[in-house]
């Protein structure tokens, strides 16, 4: 996640710019034996997530917002902003070409040093801000493709405490966390999207400050049928995406589980949760079984 009051960070053609450079592919067939899905939406794999051009449920709440100038009039015609592919090699070429286009475009040229500067002549600083050695892994072959770009990336890794104190403080350039969002959202969401929380809330990591999220959220707030909720959230969802405040890693779509086959549960489970902690129960019969084959 950026923080999106570094100046450096204002124009979304650089937060896309560096987004191109992580290579997930890559990454998912080196590092993580190819178990994970690349992640789009704040509400992926579930029925909440926008798609495609936005619907006419969506474009009726849109429309109002473009109108007063809030959005941009694209919003209403272009795709939901999808997260980059790449090839599984660690540096995306074609990736790279359009990086470096974005840059020149929003004034990041390359030098003579080959570093990307601006008018003023400063470097594009890019620090990854990390407390967990896991990362490194992730984060270093990522730095290397910024650097490739001549942007002038780095990890620094620090202890815990310092981490945290940083992070509060909304020390930082990038850091990594997730957005903790619910299957019937409400008005929850004022703590990781909403304009009042930037400042004081940890949940806003990337400081978003935007009207047309807040009257989004308003709306979804007011709701009580499903089916508009569904709607209203989707719009959330584009909006959002089209901010470009994070760079999307990965998630897996289904839990990987290993038990004794003693147990029966209902069908069909819940969407997310296996429940196998409240309301999963031992068969007696499928426990005798195990029992008598020395199993158990």
């Amino acid at each position: 996640m950026f923080k999106l009051q570094r100046e450096k960070f204002a124009d979304p053609r650089v937060r896309q710019a560096i987004g191109l450079m992580f290579n997930f592919e890559w990454s998912n067939e080196t590092l993580f034996f190819g178990l994970y899905d690349r992640i789009n939406s704040f509400w992926d794999n579930s029925e909440l997530k926008a798609e495609g051009t936005p619907t006419e449920g969506e474009l009726a709440l849109l429309q109002p917002l473009v109108d007063e100038g809030l959005l941009p009039a694209a919003i209403l015609s272009e795709t939901v902003v999808m997260a980059p592919t790449s090839t599984t090699r660690q540096l995306d070429r074609s990736n790279l070409r359009l990086a470096s286009a974005l840059l020149d475009d929003a004034g990041w040229e390359v030098g003579d040093d080959g570093m990307r500067r601006n008018a003023a002549g400063d470097t594009l600083d890019v620090e990854f801000l990390e407390r967990s050695a896991a990362f490194d892994r992730i984060i270093n072959p990522y730095v290397e493709n910024l650097k490739a770009l001549g942007v002038n990336a780095s990890l620094n890794r620090i202890d815990p405490a310092q981490y945290t104190n940083r992070e509060r403080a909304k020390d930082f350039d990038i850091v990594i966390g997730n957005f903790r969002v619910g299957y019937e959202p409400g008005g929850e969401l004022r703590q990781p999207f909403g304009s009042e929380s930037a400042v004081e809330s940890l949940f806003n990591t990337m400081t978003l400050q935007s009207t047309a999220v807040d009257r989004l959220i308003d709306i979804i707030e007011a709701l009580e049928d499903k089916g508009e909720l569904i709607i209203a959230v989707q719009a959330l969802d584009r909006v959002l995406r089209a901010e470009r405040f994070w760079v999307p890693q990965w998630f897996k779509a289904v839990h990987t589980v290993s038990y004794l086959d003693i147990f029966d549960h209902p069908e069909p489970l819940p969407p997310f949760a296996l429940g196998q902690l409240d309301f999963w129960w031992v068969n007696p019969e499928k426990e005798a079984a195990m029992k008598a084959a020395g199993k158990l």
